[in-house]
């Protein structure tokens, strides 16, 4: 008979060689349901979430993606780009005076605040927004 020692060798070879086997399955699995390039280094220890796309969006991992997100085309899903508030509008507002610089072009709207709220300003937002009232 084989030394104890030898079979313990062939059984954990055997065992790594099944891990590797369910680990290219499953990678070749995951793979072909993307259809993307492969993942770059800094994504495999990151987890993703598993998402499920309800139409017209589909599951799509773009190359320097990590995770898939759930995606369509513009023409399938309009884009709302606020390219209708043009104009005269009366809920449109300039960036808030004690906004930092970076907010220079930025679409603030006036705020709607519940009770005990109103319209303030918080430190490196842009826009007013619903401060506890003062």
């Amino acid at each position: 008979p084989a030394h104890p020692a030898h079979q313990r060798s062939i059984a954990t070879a055997m065992v790594r060689s099944v891990q590797i086997a369910v680990l290219l399955v499953t990678c070749g699995a995951v793979g072909a349901k993307l259809d993307s390039a492969p993942l770059h280094p800094v994504c495999h220890s990151i987890t993703c979430a598993d998402i499920q796309c309800l139409p017209p969006l589909e599951l799509r991992r773009l190359d320097g993606q990590c995770c898939p997100i759930c995606w369509a085309e513009d023409h399938v899903v309009g884009l709302d780009r606020h390219s209708a508030l043009g104009g005269n509008n009366p809920y449109l507002r300039d960036p808030h005076p004690a906004a930092p610089s970076s907010c220079s072009g930025s679409m603030c709207f006036q705020p709607h605040c519940a009770e005990g709220y109103t319209p303030g300003h918080v430190q490196g937002r842009c826009c007013e927004t619903c401060v506890p009232g003062r």
